[in-house]
C-alpha cells in the first residue's frame, strides 16, 4: 500500500504544481500585460481555464489517496 500511496503522492504533486504554475502565469499575464491589453487578458483567461484541468486531476487523486488511506488498502 505504501508504494501505491507514494506513487499517487508524486503524481498528485506534479499535477498540483502544474495547475498552480499555470494559475501564476495567468495572473502574471493579467498584471504585466506583455502584449496589447486585450490580447493579454484573453490569453490570461485561456491559461486560467486550462489550469483547472490539472487541478481537477489532482483533486481526484487526493480523494483516491484519502479513500485508500482510510480503508487501509
Amino acid at each position: 500500500m505504501d508504494e501505491r500511496l507514494d506513487a499517487l503522492k508524486k503524481t498528485y504533486q506534479k499535477f498540483l504544481a502544474t495547475g498552480l504554475g499555470l494559475m501564476l502565469v495567468a495572473f502574471a499575464l493579467m498584471i504585466l500585460q506583455p502584449r496589447d491589453r486585450s490580447v493579454s487578458l484573453v490569453l490570461a483567461v485561456i491559461v486560467f481555464l486550462l489550469a483547472f484541468i490539472p487541478l481537477e486531476i489532482a483533486k481526484r487523486i487526493a480523494r483516491k489517496m484519502a479513500v485508500m488511506a482510510l480503508r487501509g488498502e
